[in-house]
């Protein structure tokens, strides 16, 4: 084994071998693992109307019944036929609008109306009907409303849904030329719906894995270089023949690759949580538009969770290197903690308004924005003269160089005022 290799195992034994380190591993893993098994442990009570009985179901179970009747519908064409099938299944549920005063205010709200059947058979038929194509309602419901949805033919559908791609377009600021793009290379239509439920939940995950990992690397690696400067070895290490280049390089591949492996631990942790809970089957090769409606992106649901996972582990790589430099520019390791917790809270929870156009795009290229399954509906693009790149994009070339920068500003704060401030 040669000098580096040497150095570079003695850096990951002590990282490994501090009681920290395995506190944080286990502590988001163990949240993770709640998170996602929550589903288990959540009951509900159901009153059937006719017999006035009470029913106990659990949340998974309600969940696995939907997805039983909704994956019949797998690979149908959202078109007149499915539409007029839909409709006909909910011909007895009529919704009427009603004005409520308040204050001397009109609210305008629609009600459903739904006609029950004296008969208790045909009562039953008529609910067990409505259930069969409840998922196929929902969605057109999300697209079109409450008003519509009991009449909107697949022409109207596609209208509704490019006019709300159009409206958020611009409330996005999109210049002509970003619409351009979009025109050329969004989703095409008819849509094919698809059940979504495994990846739609791994990939509403993706936010609270970033925060997650995010927090636990400023556990991890807080105290690289902060446990040196308090035991005052720091000054010793640094007149050591290979203390200043070859030492820094170790410790930093040493965050690098601890922060991707327990990225990756927690990343698995959910993606084979949610395989067990609901499986992921065909779904994996479902239009992303069945699980966001009006984004333009066209990809399927598993690419935008091949996608996010790509950027969650070059954020991991930033989010190492930038707790490096943290613990080496404090020499405290509460002090590092601190800073990550105030960065991954603060752009994770800071909005800045899209008329801002420049200031709120920076924004939301960050990890805790751009990491997250609503990136997709971001159409904001960086480039021009008709060559754009997308956010998701963009992140997969900025978070490397950033990287790179973190890393050298890291190398001169060792170099030159580690050891100073005594």
């Amino acid at each position: 084994m040669g000098l580096f290799g040497t150095l570079y195992f003695f850096e990951l034994r002590k990282v490994l071998k501090r009681r920290m380190t395995w506190i944080a591993f286990g502590g988001v893993v163990s949240v993770m693992l709640l998170l996602c098994f929550e589903v288990l442990m959540n009951n509900y009570s159901i009153t059937n109307p006719q017999t006035g009985e009470s029913l106990r179901y659990s949340k998974y179970e309600s969940a696995m019944d939907r997805q039983e009747r909704a994956e019949k519908w797998n690979g149908r064409l959202l078109d007149d036929t499915l539409l007029q099938e839909m409709q006909a299944a909910y011909a007895d549920w009529h919704p009427v609008e009603q004005e409520t005063v308040r204050d001397n205010a009109v609210t305008v709200s629609s009600i459903v109306l739904t006609e029950v059947s004296d008969d208790e058979a045909e009562a039953e038929r008529q609910d067990q009907q409505r259930r069969a194509y409840e998922a196929i309602y929902k969605y057109v419901k999300g697209v079109v409303g409450e008003q519509d949805v009991h009449r909107v033919d697949a022409a109207a559908f596609y209208e509704h849904r490019q006019r709300m791609v159009t409206e958020y377009e611009d409330t996005l600021h999109l210049t002509e030329g970003e619409k351009g793009y979009w025109r050329e290379h969004e989703a095409q239509v008819p849509l094919i719906f698809c059940w979504d439920m495994g990846p739609s939940m791994m990939l509403a995950a993706f936010k609270t894995i970033l925060a997650l990992t995010a927090l636990m690397t400023g556990m991890v690696f807080s105290g690289v270089f902060a446990e040196e400067h308090m035991r005052k070895t720091d000054q010793l290490v640094l007149c050591s023949r290979h203390g200043r280049g070859r030492l820094y390089l170790a410790k930093l591949l040493t965050v690098m690759t601890l922060g991707v492996v327990g990225t990756l631990l927690v990343e698995g942790v959910a993606l084979l949580s949610f395989g067990v809970l609901y499986g992921y089957g065909n779904n994996w090769n479902g239009m992303l538009q069945m699980y966001l409606e009006s984004s333009p992106f066209a990809l399927t649901l598993g690419e935008g969770i091949v996608i996010l996972t790509v950027l969650l582990l070059l954020a991991a790589v930033l989010h190492s290197v930038l707790a490096l430099v943290f613990s080496g520019w404090t020499r405290s390791s509460l002090a590092t903690m601190s800073l990550m917790m105030v960065y991954t809270l603060g752009t994770l929870f800071i909005n800045v308004p899209e008329r801002l156009r420049v200031l709120s795009q920076c924004l939301y290229l960050l990890p805790a924005k751009l990491v997250r399954s609503s990136a997709f509906y971001d159409a904001r693009l960086v480039g021009g003269g008709g060559h754009y790149l997308t956010n998701w994009q963009t992140g997969i070339i900025l978070y490397p160089l950033l990287a790179l920068v973190l890393a050298l500003l890291g190398s001169l704060i060792y170099r030159r005022w580690q050891i100073s401030g005594r």
